[in-house]
């Protein structure tokens, strides 16, 4: 997005434009895809790999789950997050970046460290990110309850993680298995949800978006974007 290079003849480049109720300001907005899709379904197939680490389904080949997840999750995601800012979602692309870089960070400690090691700092910092995410949850609440669902889920499996690495709990390690299987599922289906979305002229799976992300959905700009002049990108400073 930009503003506008040149004004209309006969007005200063330097002044602003003034329409019947005062001054105006005009931008230009570049239509993309949305990447929401892409960053879900990417979260789902990198879960569904924690989910089988956690649970022993992969034994003995943790330097492959980290190159999975570094490989293929994280670049995916990362696409998923930089078009997310473009997009404008803050929210969205917060979100999708926080867990952008945590895919690279455990596939690396997956390929690095000593198979079977639980280094303490990888528990602070599970538990941590699982804090984190639940403050993402909470920032969703208003607008996408379903997707606060999903950050809840991840969140409580992110913690069960690190507590797991900080006891020693082999129960707590198949906990944050089983809740990753979840977080699976719920990851997946809003991916696919978003996805129809797109494709198709309506909606078809539920996504309970409500308040201003329906009126994001239908309605008019005006309405949607009341304070267009004070939003990053328009405004001067972030």
């Amino acid at each position: 997005m930009s503003t506008l290079p040149s004004a209309p003849d006969g007005i200063p480049p330097n002044q602003p434009l003034h329409g019947p109720n005062g001054p105006q300001t005009r931008v230009m907005l570049r239509p993309i895809a949305t990447s929401l899709p892409l960053g879900y379904l990417a979260f789902a197939l990198g879960m569904i790999i924690m989910a089988a680490d956690s649970l022993g389904w992969v034994d003995d080949e943790q330097v492959l789950v980290g190159v999975l997840l570094a490989s293929y999750v994280f670049p995916l995601q990362l696409v998923a997050t930089v078009m997310a800012f473009l997009g404008r979602d803050t929210v969205g692309a917060t979100t999708l970046g926080l867990f952008t870089t945590s895919w690279l960070a455990f596939g690396l400690l997956d390929i690095v460290s000593r198979p079977g090691s639980t280094p303490t700092v990888l528990g602070l910092f599970s538990i941590s990110f699982g804090v984190v995410v639940a403050g993402l949850a909470v920032a969703a609440s208003r607008a996408k309850p379903l997707f606060t669902v999903v950050l809840a889920i991840c969140s409580l499996r992110a913690v069960l993680a690190g507590l797991h690495v900080l006891t020693g709990s082999s129960g707590l390690q198949r906990a944050a298995g089983y809740v990753a299987l979840v977080a699976t599922a719920a990851a997946a289906y809003l991916g696919f949800a978003l996805l129809i979305e797109s494709a198709w002229p309506r909606a078809v799976l539920p996504l309970l978006r409500r308040g201003e992300a329906v009126s994001a959905m239908n309605g008019k700009l005006s309405a949607v974007r009341p304070g267009l002049p004070g939003e990053p990108g328009v405004r001067e400073q972030l």
